[in-house]
Formats: C-alpha cells, structure tokens, sequence
C-alpha cells in the first residue's frame, strides 16, 4: 500500500510538471530572431536543400576516390562431374574434380584527357553552386518570417485601437444617455451613439479575427503544428534608417552582387559548365590504364610422386643381332595427392601490364557530347543572366517601394496631426451641443481610419526599407 500510495505521488507530480511545462510554453513570447532560427531549422524546403548538399559532398568524395587505383579480390570453388577437362593437365577426365581460383587484380587510369581530374573539380563547382542555393532559400524563409512577423505586430497594434474605440464610443453612448434622460439632448443622438457602438465592436471583432489570421500565417511559417498558445514579443520598433533609400539602384545592385546567394550560384554553374566542355573534350585523347594481378589455382586430380619402385627388367620389345631379347629395367611411380598450399605456392602467377585504347570512331558519341557540353554551357549563362536581371528588377521594386512607403507614412501621419485636431473641435462642440451626432460620429470614423491606415503605412514602410536593407547586405535586424 505504501509503494503504490508513493507511485501515484510520483505520478501526478510528474503530470504537474509536465502541464507546467506546456503551459510555460504556451506563455512564451517569441521574438523575431526565435521566429527566424526555428523556421530555419524546421523548414521542410531547408532541409530537403541540406540533404542535396550532403549528396553533392559525397560526389565530391566519390570523385577524389576514383583517382585512387582499384583493388579487387576474387575466389571460385568448382566441381565438376562427367566428362570434363581437368584444369591441372588440361586433359579430358570423367572423375570428379574439384578446383579453387583466386585472383588479386588492381587497376590505375593514367591518363584519360583529364576527364577523372575535371569531373572532380566539376563536382566541387556544383557543391559549392548547391550550399549557394541553400542560403538564398534561408534568405527568403528569413524575409517572410519577417514579414510575417510584421503582420502580427501590425494586428495587434489594429486591435488595440479598436479597442480603445469600444471603450471610447462606450463611455460615449454612457455620455450621451444621461444627457438624454437629462432632457439636455435629443433621443436621435443616442441612436446615433449606440450604432457607433456597434460599428466599433464588429470593428474589433474583425481586428481580433485580423491577428487570427496574421497569428496562423506566422505560426505555419514556423512549422507549428497549432498557433493556439503562441505569441510573439512586441518590441519598439523604431523607424527605419532610410539611408539605404538615397543610393540608387545601380548602387545597390553592385553591391548586391558581392553577397547574394542566387548570383554566386549562377555564376559557379557557369564555371561548372565549361568544366564540362573539358570534360566532353577529354574524350578525343587516348586512355593509359596500368593493371596487375596475382593469381593462383587448386585442383584434387593434381598428383605428385612420392616414391619410385622398381619392378626388375622387362623385355622392351627390341631384339640384339644375335636374336636375344634386350631386357630393359622397369620402374613405377607412387602418386599421392598433391597439397592446397604446394599446389597454390606452385601455381602462383603473377602479371602486369600496360593498356592503351585509342579513340578512333564511336559513332560521334564524343564529338555529339562536346556540343551538348557547349550548349549547356550558352544555357548557363543565359541563367545567369537572367538572375542578374531578376535581381536588379526586384532591387528596382524595393527601392521604388521604400520610396512610396516613406511618402505614404509621411503623408498619413499629417492626416493623422489634421484629423486628431479635427477631432478634437468636434468633440468641443459637440459637448456644447453645437454640432450634431452625425457630424461628431464623421470625425470620429475619419481619425480612427487613419490611425490604422497610420499603423499599416508604418510597418508596411518597415517591411520596405528592410527589403532594401537586405540587398544592400545589411543585417536583417530591428
């Protein structure tokens, strides 16, 4: 009963924690470097792209190795039954034989046009083209996590003053119902108030629903299974340093091409295609291979001769002058099974050689190659090409956006200076009964609109100019 009642404990304090755990997490306010890393790290795309540059490497590997000679080893058991020729003699037997053969073999290309040599250096160009195209992917996950980011932080900001609306059109509508059962305003007024009200309130509804939204985009970004309990840091995000704007695009383009990924991609596809017309080329010269092997061989027919005995004199078959027949001695030999070791220390064998192999007609299979090769080449650089102007047309964009956004902000937030005060006049009057309902509730909605059309042109500005800030190299930071 004791250990039971103590498991349970160690139980449910377990649980506890484990809830304090989750809940921990779920309080957890991510900043944007959190944001950017965690994508980055659980990005299907980026992971994909690091396994390709894994198996770039290992072609790398696959080609510094196949410089190397080859080694390779062989062994063969054979029995063989019937008619057959015994490998030891070389001569048909119909008992059964048993034979081994192993071999040692190696084998070096010497020369070969270069091809081994620029196949390896090829490899190298598309690893590196490949870790390339790693960084411009993390690139553009870090751009829209940013962006993502921004969108939220630019909801809440929108909920917050739709908020405030509500409080203030409640305290409004609460104003102007005692002024009514004060018998100082009219019954119109309050309608007025109260569907203000409910203008205010869809408003924020539509605000919380905004940050839903912005909450979801930003959370599938990160991978996360459920944006529920996730929430995102708000710091101060000060204005821009616009000094990027006032270099022109030309500008910034030279610099860009010092540090984006996608440019030094292309242009080490280019250098892997030429090495490939090398390559194709390799395939005019004649191929030098040095080879060498050792071998040896076992069979059971293999006898050796362990005794000689000797069997008297025999006649064989000639006769002396006189008519007597010549008795010549006789002997026979005592035959034993030859060893495996003697038979594989006499049998050795041991080779080496030369190889040359002379190109001469193969059905054009070169001369077709090394036009592929080029055209592969003229396509390498046409995409280069075309990322360079993808690039400066995008730069072009950003820059023309920034600009725009400056302006948009600039301009909203003296709509922003004009209506607070219009705001203010019509609230003045309107307590004085001066103005009616109608009139206060347009000034109202006019300073509420642009105080969110403020906040959109503000960070839609932020977005911008980090944009720019990206291709002229600078740190994505706040």
């Amino acid at each position: 009963m004791y250990c039971k009642f103590n498991i349970s404990k160690s139980i449910f304090a377990f649980a506890i924690l484990m809830v304090a755990n989750v809940a921990g997490y779920a309080q957890k306010a991510w900043t944007l470097r959190e944001c950017v890393d965690y994508a980055l790290e659980n990005n299907i795309t980026v992971k994909q792209n690091e396994l390709s540059s894994e198996l770039a490497d290992l072609a790398v590997v696959q080609n510094r190795y196949a410089l190397l000679p080859s080694l390779n080893a062989s062994a063969n058991r054979n029995w063989n039954f019937g008619r057959t020729i015994d490998p030891f003699t070389n001569l048909f037997t119909t008992q059964q034989v048993q034979s081994d053969n192993i071999s040692l073999n190696t084998n070096v290309t010497l020369f070969s046009g270069f091809q081994l040599r620029n196949t390896l250096k090829q490899s190298q160009l598309e690893y590196m083209a490949g870790l390339s195209d790693l960084q411009k992917i993390r690139n553009d996950i870090s751009l829209n996590v940013i962006s993502a980011y921004l969108q939220v932080l630019f909801a809440k900001e929108q909920l917050k003053v739709a908020a405030a609306r509500v409080t203030q059109s409640t305290e409004q509508r609460d104003r102007i119902k005692r002024m009514v059962d004060a018998g100082t305003m009219v019954q119109g007024n309050l309608l007025d108030a109260e569907s203000q009200l409910s203008n205010e309130e869809l408003s924020n509804i539509t605000a919380e629903n905004q940050l839903a939204n912005a909450t979801l985009s930003l959370t599938q970004l990160l991978q996360l299974q459920s944006p529920e309990g996730f929430d995102v840091q708000e710091p101060d995000v000060p204005l821009p340093d616009v000094s990027v704007a006032a270099l022109t695009p030309s500008q910034i383009y030279d610099i860009a091409l010092k540090t984006l990924p996608e440019v030094k991609a292309a242009d080490t596809r280019i250098s892997s295609a030429e090495k490939g017309i090398t390559i194709a080329k390799g395939g005019y010269y004649p191929r030098i291979t040095a080879f060498g092997s050792v071998s040896s061989f076992y069979s059971s027919s293999s006898k050796k001769i362990s005794g000689v005995d000797f069997n008297g004199y025999q006649p064989d078959g000639s006769i002396t002058a006189g008519g007597d027949t010549v008795l010549s001695p006789s002997f026979s030999s005592r035959l034993e099974d030859n060893p495996y070791s003697d038979q594989f220390d006499n049998n050795l064998n041991r080779a080496i050689g030369l190889s040359l192999n002379i190109p001469i007609f193969n059905g054009l299979t070169t001369r077709i190659g090394v036009k592929r090769a080029k055209l592969n080449y003229e396509n390498a650089r046409y995409s280069a090409q075309q990322t360079r102007n993808q690039v400066y047309q995008s730069i072009q964009q950003a820059h023309t956006d920034a600009l725009a956004a400056r302006k948009r902000f600039d301009a909203t937030e003296r709509n922003l200076t004009a209506f607070q005060e219009a705001y203010q006049y019509a609230e003045k009057r309107f307590n004085a009964g001066l103005l009616n309902s109608l009139e206060f509730l347009t000034a109202t909605n006019n300073l509420t609109r642009t105080k969110i059309e403020l906040l959109q042109a503000k960070y839609d500005f932020i977005f911008r100019v980090k944009v720019l800030d990206f291709y002229a190299g600078n740190p994505l930071t706040f």
